[in-house]
Order: structure tokens, then sequence, then C-alpha cells
């Protein structure tokens, strides 16, 4: 039961991510359409037109004059006005931590972004712990790699520069394993997620030998 309360949880979750920008842009849309209709309604008034809402044609009209909109805001966001403004729009408190977590979420979520679950050695003598590696390059210390030790969602966590060698990439494991690892509190181990039997650490191949394979 408890298995079945922490899936639909993080099947909700994920669920929650995919939908929240669709409807924004949703709302948005629905809002300059209401907008351009008016303005429609209004010339078409000007004219001497009879203007229907709901007619194939208003809807179309409405549609393309949305799509001329996003072209030429796109265009604009291209110029040093798109800059100024994204330059304003990230100085609202958390807004950059919760696009960027947005962004990280959906381009691992869709397999764009490459990201490896990896272990690397604990803070016990003999402990390891399970991480995520968002880019394979080599860190500012040579010879070493970025590993990031999360907490939940949007609450940080630890970022560790290990060397190659000591990084132990876990091939069968996703980032939504990870995830749901996290989400659960560990609840189930992550053998249970891939389904697979219990490894020693040794059997696991190193990212130096990962990038080799590349």
């Amino acid at each position: 039961m408890k298995n079945k309360i922490s899936n639909f949880f993080t099947t909700s979750l994920q669920g929650f991510f995919w939908l929240v920008p669709i409807i924004a842009i949703g709302v948005v849309f629905a809002i300059v359409f209401e907008k351009l209709s008016a303005i429609n309604t209004t010339i078409a008034s000007f004219l001497g037109i009879e203007a229907n809402p709901n007619s194939i044609v208003f809807v179309i009209c409405g549609f393309v004059c949305v799509v001329i909109a996003c072209y030429i805001a796109g265009k604009i966001l291209n110029t040093f006005l798109g800059e100024w403004f994204n330059n304003i729009i990230h100085k609202i408190p958390f807004y950059k931590n919760i696009a960027d977590f947005f962004e990280l979420f959906n381009s691992a979520k869709s397999g764009e972004q490459d990201v490896l679950v990896v272990a690397i050695k604990g803070f016990g003598v003999n402990s390891y712990n399970i991480g995520l590696m968002y880019n394979t390059k080599e860190s500012l210390i040579k010879g070493h790699y970025s590993v990031v030790l999360s907490h939940m969602p949007l609450q940080g966590g630890f970022i560790f520069e290990v060397p190659g060698n000591e990084i132990y990439v876990i091939k069968e494991a996703k980032f939504n394993h990870n995830l749901e690892y996290l989400l659960t509190s560990a609840s189930r181990s992550m053998a249970d997620m891939l389904k697979i039997e219990p490894v020693e650490i040794d059997s696991l191949i190193t990212l130096t030998e990962y990038k080799k394979q590349q």
C-alpha cells in the first residue's frame, strides 16, 4: 500500500511538472485571444461588418493575430530589448531558481540532456552516496568531475568534485529513478526500482571507463 501511494505521488508530481508549462501557455493564449477578439470586434464594428466571435473566420483571424504577435515577440526577445526584459524578470525573487529547475527537469525528463546516475564515496568509511551528473565535462580541478547530491526538489543539495575513477556509473538508472528515490526518501532501494539484484561496487563501470566508451 505504501509503495502504491509513493508511486502515485511520484507520478502525480511528474505530471504536474509537465502540465504547468502547458497550462501557463494556455492561460496566456486565452488572455491574448480574448483581447484580440475585443480588438477584432471593434474593427468590425468600425467597418460596419457584423462580427460573430463564434464564426470560424473570426477564430482563424484571432489565431493568426496571436501567431503574428508571438513571432514579433520572438524577434524582440532576440534583440537588446529581450535581454533587458530577461534581466528585469530574473530579479524577481526565486524566479531564476524555479525557471532553471523546470528547464533542467524537462530536459532531463525528455532525454534532451544526458543525466547520469552515479555512486560516489560517502561520509562513512565504507559508505556510498547516489547522485547525479548533469554533464561529463572536466571541472576546474584536473581529473575531477561535478556530482550533485540533491535534496528534495527546489531545496538544494551538495556538489562534490570527484576524481573520474572514483565515480561509478549506474547505467541502468535514469533521471526518473533518482527523482523517485529522493521523493520516497529511499523507502524503496535503488535495486528494487531498477528491478535488479544488488551488485558489488567493483562491478560498476567508472566514469573514466564510461567516457572512453563514448
